[in-house]
């Protein structure tokens, strides 16, 4: 049939008009019902979609996503289709069918447009990601189960609590002291006062929780709100940053948190050494245990640096402190995160010695002894006084004639590794 129909003239005039819509539906063949489907299926998510408790109205009804996403190529093939059929037969742009066409169109692309919303408010998200793209990614983000402990061949290597924990028991006092100040003070001044006080107990509630890190996945429950998770493999290369106070992790998922309360912890470097290699995919479940990290100080006569000492059974490397980022990259082989601006060496440390064997942790401390300012010593190249307590003074010295010195102490945690690790260095 064709697709214009001539309808006859009245009396001046002529015209033409298109096909029925019975006619169309028949030459279609089914198609335009693939449209309508579609256009329901798109009104339902948006729906789900909308509103503050978008994630709830999702994982109750999870099938509204999963349709789109499984039905979104029948769509794509029927709406080729009708484009195609409406220029080879030149149908009519004020067509009924056309119009159907171009509201589910326009639904769809408002669709998408909240679809992206909602995940730049979880991560970050290409602008270019397509529909299925970005839903996919929704699905994975809001829909799949997430546990909270290891799953089989998952290591927990740290965990911790990420600023205050009874920041809620804070909450009311501090209300109760803005109220106070208002009350004698009175004015303007003490109600800024008051609303900056509630506001910083808010901020410090909202970054607080605790986390704990695999070697697969950072997982964080904060105080308030659900548990999150992001894969270390979805952590890209500029994706830490982090700062005197916070913490800030992009990956499936964006997270800001306070420091943890453990300020030995560097939760930024930690991550930063996780997410790479060599320890990435490769973490043992013990740590390595002859091993003692603690700071020292390396001089020659008048000149001294301060930096930090690793004792191994068969040598001493010193690292520098003022050259911890070059400490990093020469261990993983990449530039670290633009956001991670200083590494705790005994965090490094800490966390190399999750790698699977000792030849591995050795080669990673021989790369790190390279860079500007770092020295390897093999324990027979150096003697020191087997006399003095660990926790005393561990004095390392070079034979030369001007003698390098490496001196420094450990803490009682590491005071049996230490005397471990030093009774099997040749006697001299």
């Amino acid at each position: 049939m064709s697709g214009r129909v001539h309808m006859g003239e009245s009396p001046g005039s002529s015209w033409e008009r298109g096909p029925s819509t019975e006619d169309v539906r028949r030459q279609l063949e089914g198609r335009l019902e693939t449209v309508e489907a579609a256009r329901a299926r798109y009104a339902s998510l948006e729906s789900l979609l909308s509103g503050s408790g978008w994630k709830r109205h999702l994982r109750e009804h999870p099938e509204a996503l999963q349709a789109v996403l499984r039905q979104e190529p029948a769509f794509e093939e029927a709406q080729a289709r009708i484009q195609r059929r409406t220029q080879t037969d030149q149908w009519p742009e004020d067509l009924p069918v056309l119009a159907t066409v171009r509201e589910t169109r326009a639904l769809r692309a408002r669709l998408e447009a909240l679809v992206h919303k909602r995940l730049r408010s979880l991560s970050r998200v290409s602008s270019t990601a397509s529909l299925v793209e970005a839903l996919a990614r929704l699905e994975r983000i809001v829909l799949e189960p997430m546990p909270l402990e290891p799953m089989a061949g998952e290591v927990r290597v740290l965990e911790g609590d990420s600023a205050e924990t009874r920041a809620p028991f804070i909450l009311f006092p501090a209300i109760l002291l803005g109220l106070m100040a208002t009350h004698f003070v009175g004015g303007l001044g003490a109600f800024v006062m008051m609303l900056l006080l509630i506001a910083s107990v808010f901020f410090t509630v909202a970054r607080s929780g605790r986390f704990w890190l695999t070697n697969e996945r950072f997982v964080w429950k904060p105080l308030v709100g659900e548990p999150v998770q992001i894969p270390l493999r979805s952590i890209p290369a500029d994706g830490i940053r982090s700062t005197p106070f916070s913490v800030r992790v992009v990956g499936d998922r964006t997270l800001h948190l306070l420091h943890p309360k453990n300020q030995q912890v560097d939760l930024g470097a930690v991550l930063e050494v996780q997410r790479q290699p060599p320890l990435l995919g490769s973490t043992a479940a013990e740590r390595l245990a002859d091993v003692a990290c603690y700071e020292a100080t390396l001089s020659q006569g008048n000149s001294s640096r301060k930096g930090f000492a690793v004792l191994r059974p068969g040598y001493v490397a010193f690292l520098p402190a003022n050259r911890d980022l070059e400490v990093l990259r020469a261990v993983t082989g990449v530039a670290p995160s633009p956001g991670v601006t200083s590494i705790h060496i005994p965090s490094l440390i800490g966390q190399l010695r999750y790698l699977p064997s000792e030849a591995t942790f050795d080669a990673c401390m021989e790369r790190a002894a390279s860079v500007v300012g770092a020295v390897r010593w093999n324990a027979w190249e150096v003697h020191y006084d087997a006399r003095v307590p660990v926790w005393t003074e561990i004095r390392i010295q070079t034979d030369y004639q001007r003698p390098l010195v490496l001196s420094g102490k450990v803490d009682w945690s590491q005071q049996a590794a230490a005397e471990r690790i030093l009774a099997d260095w040749p006697r001299r």
